[in-house]
């Protein structure tokens, strides 16, 4: 976010500080305090039996009249554009319904980005859809075929021949440390956050360790893969999706085809596995733009490699942690410095900084977060987005001044876990 949203944002809270504490959730009273569940005890599911008879009906799994199988073609190499691409043979195999390419994909306007300021919005991946020549990162989709069956649109698929004109790719993580951007706020907290003396409580401290902690890139393999059945009805779209935000994506796809959010239906009963990767990616807006044109139904069900290839996770990360302690063990100073990758085009940040600030009680601290801008797949929510990967930094580094010391890992985190957050001060939940 910017300095203004910022702004907006620390006002907002500021107001939030003047409510009663008995009217939000964890105030006191907690509302909610004496609520019970039956714990440890077995509970029945609603949907359960569906699912062991095999009779809830997924994404991929809702039957339709004339319906038509996706497959898609995708680009080879990560920056340039292409300058030929014979589909003749592919429009000619047997079964072959359609070939969508840039050449005659329908007028489709930007995917709105994921955040705070477009609530109705679930685009990660926020670039053209199929609408140029141009390729952005290796994977991108440069051809649909729709064919009556899926092993004949894989078939056609593979007959589709494509040349590039390639330009210099900026895809290594060491190499664009560089020219790394910080940003002014990630996940809606201010981004550097320098408090105290962390210098002087380094110089004074009878224990420290300062070390680099790197995690690779993680994808997302859920059982079921991403997949939607799609079609129109006149200009009403349906999409039965495999998605974790139902109005997100109906708002998404107005915007894209240019109607209003009253004639888009989404349904998503059932989402085998998801964790953040299920939102809009390109092969909703890919299948709807198909469909438009074929005047069929389509069903999509990304393959492995097409998932990897569409569905963006978890960001490569390179992260300093510094922490420095009394004799005691009380922290006194901590450092959180990193790296991670954030394209203009991506909307969500791997903000693994953020654990470091709440984690622990601390005299001061230095922590702050340089994004990369590589031509990659964007970045996407991936299960405890930046805790995941900054827990492992701090904790690690809290293991190795825990042995600095000398006193047991465990006893040295509830010598440093305090009663309230050590940056904010507001008090720590009632559950701890």
């Amino acid at each position: 976010m910017s300095k203004l949203q910022n702004a907006i944002v620390g006002g907002v809270r500021t107001a939030m500080g003047y409510v009663p504490s008995s009217w939000l959730p964890g105030g006191t009273p907690d509302p909610l305090i004496d609520k019970r569940v039956a714990l440890g005890t077995q509970q029945s599911r609603i949907d359960g039996p569906d699912k062991v008879r095999g009779a809830a009906r997924f994404a991929a799994e809702v039957p339709m009249e004339r319906m038509t199988y996706a497959a898609f073609v995708h680009s080879t190499i990560a920056r340039g554009k292409i300058v030929q691409l014979d589909s003749a043979a592919a429009a000619a195999a047997p079964g072959v319904v359609l070939v969508m390419t840039h050449r005659n994909a329908p007028k489709l306007a930007l995917p709105p980005p994921i955040g705070l300021t477009n609530l109705k919005a679930a685009g990660n991946n926020i670039l053209p859809v199929m609408q140029d020549s141009e390729i952005r990162w290796n994977g991108q989709t440069v051809a649909v075929v729709l064919a009556e069956t899926q092993e004949q649109a894989n078939h056609a698929a593979s007959l589709i021949s494509v040349q590039y004109e390639k330009a210099a790719p900026r895809t290594r993580f060491e190499e664009g440390k560089a020219h790394a951007q910080t940003p002014h706020s990630l996940m809606i907290e201010p981004n550097r956050l320098k408090r105290g003396n962390p210098d002087a409580a380094f110089k004074a401290a009878v224990a420290s360790t300062d070390a680099v902690y790197r995690t690779p890139w993680h994808n997302h393999n859920p059982i079921e893969p991403n997949a939607a059945t799609i079609a129109w009805n006149g200009d009403s779209l349906i999409i039965h999706d495999a998605t974790q935000m139902l109005n997100g994506t109906a708002g998404s796809l107005a915007k894209v085809f240019g109607i209003k959010e009253t004639q888009i239906h989404v349904s998503s009963p059932y989402v085998g596995g998801a964790f953040g990767g299920k939102a809009l990616w390109d092969h909703q807006i890919l299948g709807a733009a198909a469909s438009k044109l074929a005047g069929r139904p389509v069903r999509i069900a990304l393959s492995r490699a097409s998932m990897h290839r569409l569905i963006g996770g978890r960001s490569q990360t390179e992260q300093r942690v510094a922490l420095a302690a009394a004799a005691d063990g009380r922290l006194t100073a901590i450092l959180h410095h990193g790296y991670s990758v954030k394209q203009p085009h991506s909307a969500c940040d791997e903000a693994f900084t953020l654990a470091s600030r709440s984690l622990y009680a601390s005299d001061s601290h230095d922590i702050v977060q340089h994004t990369i801008d590589l031509d990659l797949l964007a970045n996407t929510f991936m299960r405890a987005p930046g805790e995941a990967v900054g827990t492992f930094a701090i904790e690690s580094a809290m293991d190795e001044l825990a042995h600095e010391l000398g006193i047991d890992p465990i006893a040295l985190r509830r010598r440093n876990i305090g009663d309230s957050d050590p940056v904010s001060g507001a008090p720590r939940s009632q559950a701890t």
